[in-house]
């Protein structure tokens, strides 16, 4: 993104003090046959003292964006750190926990963890959302208090903790079994507000929606705060649900926008505004839910918010378009967050770093072929909101294949995750406009080579460094520590 101009200094105008006579041409030459000396002597000097000038810039640069980005890597060197109630040999509440986020610290030289909190949605078409362990039909969220002692195991490790919110929607007959976020609100996104389903008003049944998930949002941005996490991801691949489609836009559904009184801002649809609602109430003491407009609790939240966005559209519903390209609020958020799972190349077969760079910049006979200039692409969207990207999520199985459209094969291939993993820190490293990636995943588990199928998996950590994948060894050598600034 390019840099607003440096503002005039006080006391440096150009222009001569008002009422102070400008001196004569005679008194200039003078002056600057004086100067010349001054002039020389500076110039020679200037030879020994401009490239160390040169060589300090950088540093400061780098303490100016929050520290830590001495490997040119980005400022976040992160990792997911998945865990849920579903889950089991394992727990944020064990030794484990702690230990494999000490290992991430230490061996890989990681800087920052994602910590999912994960709600449920039994019905693809309904307002229920789930978020409390005791509630009935809760598969997957953990205890407050699991989640807790994940941030203070990570404050131990030397980590930022960051908590992120996700959805897993369970009305699974109609989406092969597939409880994908991006499946929530499908049958809503072509529709306007006043037409009907069997489960209810559409309009009724996404502002019920957008009020579960508010409340969901604001009680873990309450923790969050209350113990000074600064950073916050609101939401995850939730693409029937972020954007607007031709039927949700002010002019064609105009009675679908609902603005609560105290929330001043300005939007293009219903979308957009349900969205910019609940950063609103994630920001501020209080605000009034959506339809019935009564009074609530907020987070106060005063760290930087992120939404973790999907690199392709919705397969059902009428969100099918790339979702991180679609979303209007970006400026509402601090940072532009995407699942950066793009498919680079069209076939399973062997390719090198340079061929996977040459991909995420739409070139090369091998490229994928719907996803165009990834880099471009992504670059605009963080000019045009003038906001900063981050990849939430990013990983390779050790598989043939594993950044390929066909999917990956069943033989590992430690080498493939290596040249994915290089090609897009090497891609994106020097890009001012991209902070960082988080890796996907790790858990705390006692045994990471003990998982099923550890050896085709995107983990790239062993139970050491020396018998970690080739992708974790050269990520502990290309990583260095980069401890970041956290006002914990």
């Amino acid at each position: 993104m390019p840099l607003a101009p440096a503002p005039l200094l006080p006391g440096t105008s150009p222009l001569p003090t008002p009422g102070r006579r400008p001196p004569d041409r005679r008194a200039q030459r003078l002056g600057a046959l004086a100067a010349l000396p001054t002039l020389l002597v500076a110039l020679l000097a200037g030879q020994f003292i401009l490239p160390h000038i040169v060589f300090i810039a950088p540093g400061l640069q780098a303490q100016a964006s929050g520290g830590g980005d001495r490997s040119g890597a980005g400022v976040f060197q992160g990792f997911v750190f998945n865990w849920s109630r579903r889950l089991t040999g394992g727990g944020y509440t064990t030794p484990a926990s702690l230990a494999n986020m000490r290992s991430e610290s230490h061996d890989f030289h990681m800087n920052s963890v994602i910590i999912p909190v994960i709600a449920d949605m039994p019905l693809r078409s309904g307002s229920v959302v789930l978020w409390h362990s005791s509630d009935r039909g809760d598969l997957d969220t953990l205890l407050d208090a699991d989640y807790i002692r994940a941030i203070q195991d990570a404050r131990k490790a030397g980590l930022v903790p960051i908590l992120e919110l996700q959805l897993r929607q369970q009305d699974t007959d109609r989406t092969q079994g597939r409880e994908d976020p991006t499946y929530a609100g499908s049958v809503w996104s072509g529709l306007q507000s006043d037409r009907s389903i069997s489960t209810g008003t559409i309009g009724n049944l996404e502002r019920g929606w957008f009020n579960n998930y508010t409340a969901f949002a604001v009680h873990f941005a309450q923790i969050a705060e209350q113990f000074h996490l600064p950073y916050f991801i609101i939401g995850d691949q939730l693409t029937n649900l972020t954007y607007d489609t031709s039927k949700t836009t002010q002019k064609a559904d105009p009675h679908g926008i609902d603005i609560p009184q105290g929330e001043s801002y300005t939007c293009a649809g219903r979308r957009e505004c349900e969205w910019r609602h609940v950063i609103s109430a994630l920001r501020n003491p209080s605000f009034l839910s959506l339809g019935d407009h009564k009074p609530q609790t907020g987070a106060s939240y005063t760290g930087k918010l992120i939404y973790a966005a999907n690199w392709g559209g919705a397969p059902d519903g009428d969100a099918t378009a790339p979702e991180f390209e679609q979303i209007a609020w970006w400026n509402a958020v601090d940072y532009i967050g995407v699942d950066a799972f793009f498919p680079l190349m069209q076939v399973q077969a062997d390719a090198t770093v340079d061929d996977l760079e040459r991909a995420w910049q739409g070139q090369g006979d091998g490229r994928a072929r719907d996803v165009g200039n990834i880099y471009t692409r992504l670059e605009k969207v963080s000019d045009t909101a003038g906001r900063p990207v981050i990849f939430t999520a990013a990983g390779y199985a050790s598989a043939p294949g594993a950044a390929s459209a066909q999917g990956v094969s069943s033989s590992p291939d430690d080498p493939e995750q290596l040249n994915d993993m290089q090609a897009l820190i090497f891609t994106f490293k020097d890009s001012s406009w991209w902070t960082g990636v988080f890796w996907s995943e790790d858990r705390p588990v006692a045994s990471r080579e003990k998982q099923p199928n550890w050896n085709l998996s995107t983990m790239w950590a062993g139970d050491t460094l020396d018998t970690s994948k080739l992708a974790g060894k050269w990520l502990a050598s290309f990583y260095h520590d980069a401890p970041m600034q956290c006002a914990c």
